[in-house]
């Protein structure tokens, strides 16, 4: 390095400069901590959205799967009626 780089960069350190630099790196720790707990809730808050969501879906399939059985119920019961009716046309049962 050149004599008047090391010079210059002594003249320029002195003990208020140090705090300064540490001031400076203090602040923006704290910025840079504080922008990480922000995302951290940020990604919390997404998450509870997408739990709910889910737990939404998981309700309206459980919905539709008794919705699906009564169906299949009624589709059932109707079949075995027309069974019936067919057979006694039949003569087989009465």
């Amino acid at each position: 390095m050149p004599k008047e780089l090391i010079t210059d960069m002594s003249k320029g350190l002195n003990a208020d400069s140090q705090v300064h630099i540490s001031v400076a790196f203090l602040i923006k720790a704290m910025i840079g901590i504080s922008m990480l707990i922000a995302t951290y809730y940020q990604v919390q808050i997404r998450f509870a959205e997408h739990e709910n969501r889910i737990k939404e879906l998981e309700n309206k399939i459980t919905v539709l799967n008794a919705s699906v059985e009564g169906m299949e119920t009624q589709h059932i019961e109707e079949l075995e009626e027309q069974n019936r009716s067919l057979m006694q046309r039949l003569g087989l049962k009465r």
